[in-house]
Formats: C-alpha cells, structure tokens, sequence
C-alpha cells in the first residue's frame, strides 16, 4: 500500500458515485472526487481507456488500474486498509444484517429513485439537465438541450428494468413513505443502526437518498413528511468526524433498526426471489406480490448474483449468529430465502471488476 490519495471518478448525480464517496470519507482513506469531462464514456474519454461503461470507477494507487462495482470495492477496501474504521460491524450477525440492508438499497431502493426521477413531467424538466450540469458545466443552450435529450432518451429506456414502469410507482411511493417513517423512528433512539458509528447499511442507503432528497418529487415527499431523516442522510456524506463503537451483542437494537428490516424483508425479498426464479427460468419479465399489490418488471440479473452473496454469507455465520440473523428479521421464509437452493451454482468470486 502507498499513501497516494485513490482516484474516484464520479458524478454529482450517481447515487453509487456518493455512495462510494461517504465510504471513503468515513473511513478517512485520501481520495481524489473526479468528475470525468465530456459525456458519460464518451470516446476518448478517461472512463473509455479504462474500459468502465459506468460510473463511479475508484482508480487505486499503486498501479493505476481502475475498478468498478461499489459492494465488491468497499470489501476490497477493508481488506487493503484493515482496522481503519471499518464499515462492517465486529459481530458476524450484524455485520451480515448491514450488507443486507445495503443490497436492499442498492437493488431496490434504486427503483423508487428511477422511477421518481424519470416518470413526471416536473421531475422530467429538472432532473437531466441538473445531472449534466454536474457532468458537462459550462454550454451554450442549445448544445447543452441537445445532450438532454439524448441522456433523457437513454435514462427513460431503462425504465422497464430499474422500476418497472408509471403503473410501480403508486407502490414505491408508500415503500418510500414507509422507509423515511422507519429512519424517523431510528433517530429518536439512535443516530445509527449498529452502535454510534456508520455501517456499510448507512452508506447504502445514503448512496439512494443522497439523490432523492434533491430529485423534485422524492424530496418533496422527504422534507415534507420526514424533515430529521432528510437532515440524517445530509449527515452522512461526510461523517469522518465521527468516532463511535459498534454495539455488542445483547444490547437493545434501536426500533428503526427492526422497521427498516421488515420493510426489507416485506419488499426487497420478495423482489430478490423474482429475480433469482427469473434468472434461472431465463424469463425477461416477471413479477412479486409486495403488500398484497402486484409488483411487474423486469429482473435485473445482478440482484440474483448478489443474493447468491447474502446466502454464501448466512451459511458461513456459525449457529448462534444465524439465530440472532432469524430473529431479527422475524419472518416466517427468512430461512428458507437466505438458505441456498439445492443444487444451486456457487456464489461468484465478490472481488471487484
């Protein structure tokens, strides 16, 4: 390891870009926040030469090779800097609670925000031309109208799969009212879910809110109906002034902490499953029932991949960590949805592309 600050190319409008960013931050690691110029991967461009379609990429020091995937990197992470404000709670059942917490933000919590960022006309007018601005700064009008345009063309083509469609968002919109309630029931007991410190849970969820408190219509909701959670996710970007200790096991866990967790096991799951079915039935649309409401889109093969992970996991966690797992999610098909299938395919190598 070298002490040369890491390179973080990103943007102002990527969730994952600042998610990756408070991870960073956090852990006090130097880094250097890039905004690469021009558009997106544009040819030429310094995402093209490292081969990253998307973004953020996190360059590391030493060599100069660029990587990409936010999970996986912030594993890595730990690894190349142990013991240096770690993100992953000291006991094994926590530790595997905030990564689910995580992945539920990451592959579905990110639903709400697409569909909120892309479907009405109000959030259509703001959101692309915010985003560039972060990418593209100064432009004549109508070179920049033109690159709106295009970057809207491409974001509302994903629709189907990040989301699901205009006919989801009634459905998200009460997930999301339900998530914001649950961080405002946390913050009257505890500013975090696992002790006094940030975990890998927090970041994940900072990585989707971060944008949702500026989108139009998610912050709107935010600052109307959840005003201390909206003042907690700001918290987060930067929380490296922040010196705190994990909770040991047996100490009281916050009641937000128990909300968030039957939100996830009530949405994401549920979600997760499809997806996995979906995966090995080669389907290209499918669906869940969330709430008692009909849940239509299309599966996002990385959700299979990284409930393979969660599995992999859970199996690892001795007897008694996996009983404190089961009992704090408390629900009837935990076990069976954190236990791998018969004859299922190992869990793919969880290192950085």
């Amino acid at each position: 390891m070298t002490d040369a600050p890491y390179r973080l190319l990103g943007g102002p409008g990527s969730p994952y870009s600042l998610k990756l960013r408070a991870a960073l931050r956090y852990r006090r690691l130097p880094h250097h926040w890039i905004v690469p110029t021009g558009y997106l991967n544009s040819p030429g461009s310094e995402l093209a030469k490292a081969g990253k379609a998307t973004i953020p990429v996190l360059q590391f020091p030493e060599d100069g090779s660029y990587h990409a995937d936010t999970t996986p990197l912030i594993y890595a992470l730990e690894a190349r800097h142990p013991g240096q404000r770690s993100l992953i709670p000291d006991d094994p059942a926590d530790a595997f609670l905030a990564h689910l917490i995580e992945d539920f933000a990451d592959e579905f919590l990110v639903n709400a925000l697409f569909v909120f960022r892309w479907v009405s006309p109000e959030d259509l007018a703001f959101s692309p031309r915010r985003q560039l601005q972060g990418w593209l700064g100064t432009m004549p009008a109508a070179q920049f109208e033109a690159f709106v345009a295009k970057f809207m063309e491409r974001q509302t083509a994903q629709i189907p799969i990040a989301g699901g469609g205009p006919g989801n968002k009634p459905l998200l919109e009460m997930f999301y009212r339900e998530l914001l309630d649950a961080i405002e029931t946390l913050v009257t007991e505890s500013r975090y879910l696992f002790g006094t410190r940030p975990s890998l849970a927090e970041i994940g969820l900072f990585g989707q809110l971060s944008q949702m408190a500026i989108d139009h219509s998610a912050s709107r909701i935010m600052k109307a109906a959840a005003p201390r959670a909206f003042q907690w996710v700001q918290d987060l970007d930067d929380a490296s002034g922040i010196d705190g200790h994990w909770r040991q096991p047996g100490d009281p866990a916050p009641a937000g902490l128990g909300r968030i967790l039957d939100i996830v096991m009530r949405y994401y799951m549920p979600y997760a499953q499809a997806c996995t079915e979906a995966a090995t039935s080669g389907r290209e649309k499918t669906e869940c029932t969330m709430n008692g409401v009909a849940f239509s889109f299309v599966p996002r093969p990385y959700t299979a991949k990284a409930i393979l992970w969660l599995q992999d996991e859970f199996t690892r966690l001795d007897d008694a960590a996996r009983v404190r797992v089961l009992t704090a999610l408390n629900h009837p098909q935990a076990e069976a949805w954190l236990t791998p299938a018969e004859g299922a395919a190992p869990a793919p190598a969880h290192l950085p592309c």
